[in-house]
């Protein structure tokens, strides 16, 4: 299954067109989970429509920094006991749902603290733990399908940044697709160089 990717700018219309791909996946009898940062705009956003349309939805919101370990032991070490690692278990219970993983509290952390501290230092690593928090989901999804633990799933994400990392997530990945908007700031992520652009028609409504 192929990676899309559409990188825009704000309020084109990339939430509702992925909105609408998320309706049509699941007329097809394809499971959805789903990344995003709902901190602007929060009820506009991808996770709070989609948990407002469809009662089988999950959200999970990580807030436990010792969760995420992705950048704290090698990827080998990662990949071959991931199983014990945050959101094997969480995926694995809810994996007949949907699934939405709200990322915003280390995003929104790491700017109050900033705002309160104007502590660059502290801003940089709360913005490394939502980094790192992203991918950690990714490489788990990628290796749970891979070993045949769930199927048929693809993975829509709105508006997520990944760490520019030295290896490559796209070679673990084999049937899980992934469908991502981006900020052309944002589209530079390791990860993101295996998607293809995605045939996208901006939502902009006309005013007047």
């Amino acid at each position: 299954m192929k990676n899309k990717i559409i990188v825009d700018e704000k309020n084109v219309g990339k939430t509702t067109f992925l909105l609408s791909e998320i309706a049509r996946l699941k007329s097809e009898g394809i499971g959805i989970i789903i990344l995003d940062s709902a901190t602007e705009h929060e009820e506009k956003s991808l996770l709070r429509k989609t948990n407002h349309i469809y009662d089988d939805t999950i959200v999970i919101d990580p807030r436990e920094a010792d969760k995420v370990i992705l950048n704290k032991i090698g990827i080998d070490e990662f990949v071959k006991n991931f199983m014990n690692y945050f959101p094997f278990a969480e995926i694995f219970n809810n994996r007949d749902k949907t699934i939405c993983f709200d990322l915003s509290y280390f995003l929104e952390l790491g700017h109050d603290v900033y705002d309160e501290t104007h502590d660059m230092k502290q801003y940089k690593y709360y913005r490394e733990l939502y980094n790192n928090l992203s991918e950690q989901i990714i490489l788990v999804l990628i290796l749970m399908e891979k070993y045949g633990i769930i199927s048929n799933k693809v993975v829509v994400m709105d508006e997520i940044e990944l760490p520019i990392t030295n290896y490559d997530l796209y070679s673990l990945q084999d049937n899980i697709g992934f469908i991502a908007s981006v900020h052309p700031e944002n589209a530079f992520g390791s990860f993101y160089q295996s998607f293809e652009k995605a045939n996208f028609k901006p939502y902009v409504k006309k005013k007047g």
